[in-house]
């Protein structure tokens, strides 16, 4: 069963089995799911507000944006469950000859990579989603700014959930440039995510919205 279609308490449990998936990487595109979510209802909660009204076309933009994340973000959900048993299949290939040793390695490898794709791409999501928090934390709905800190909290939580996830594969991966790939953008995605993070803290601080 998808993630999608899976109740809240379900999906708790069967990340509970004794079994690797769903983990961490689910997890995290669900954790960012719900960051999306906590955005997207703050922009909703300041549209049709008089106040608020110069920003109402750039709220719309949000909820729409947040809208397509989320169905991204259910899809991650099962692509890093996909790509982990992709992994444990090419680590179960036969090796008794040279030929399907060199097969092995080979389809490990691009399995590894794949399983490292997948939580690089949710680390690329969560920072677009906490650039729109920001957003909604300056201009958007001040009753609800509990919420947009809530939201970026999320995602400060859910990068690093998908750093984790890109840099337990990179360990395996033989392919120093795709490696070196991998930890320069993160640390650009991490930058960018942190800032974004301490941006908000300091609006709700300097302007006591807390």
């Amino acid at each position: 069963m998808e993630v999608r279609e899976m109740k809240i308490k379900e999906f708790c449990d069967k990340v509970a089995e004794g079994t690797p998936t769903p983990g961490g990487g689910a997890v995290g595109a669900v954790v960012a799911g719900l960051s999306a979510s906590l955005t997207e209802m703050v922009a909703n909660l300041t549209i049709g507000k008089k106040k608020y009204q110069e920003w109402e076309s750039e709220m719309e933009r949000i909820v729409e944006d947040m809208e397509n994340i989320r169905e991204k973000l259910m899809d991650i959900a099962k692509k890093d469950m996909e790509a982990f048993n992709e992994v444990m299949m090419a680590y179960k290939l036969p090796k008794n000859t040279e030929d399907e040793k060199k097969e092995r390695e080979k389809k490990i490898q691009e399995a590894l990579i794949k399983a490292a794709d997948v939580p690089f791409e949710l680390a690329r999501i969560v920072r677009d989603i906490i650039k729109d928090a920001e957003v909604v934390t300056e201009f958007g709905n001040k009753n609800a700014v509990s919420d947009a800190l809530s939201s970026a909290e999320l995602c400060r939580a859910a990068f690093e959930i998908a750093k984790a996830n890109v840099l337990i594969n990179l360990k395996y991966i033989k392919d120093e440039s795709k490696k070196e790939y991998y930890k320069t953008e993160l640390e650009e995605l991490e930058n960018q995510i942190y800032g974004c993070w301490n941006r908000i803290k300091e609006l709700i601080r300097e302007n006591d919205w807390l």
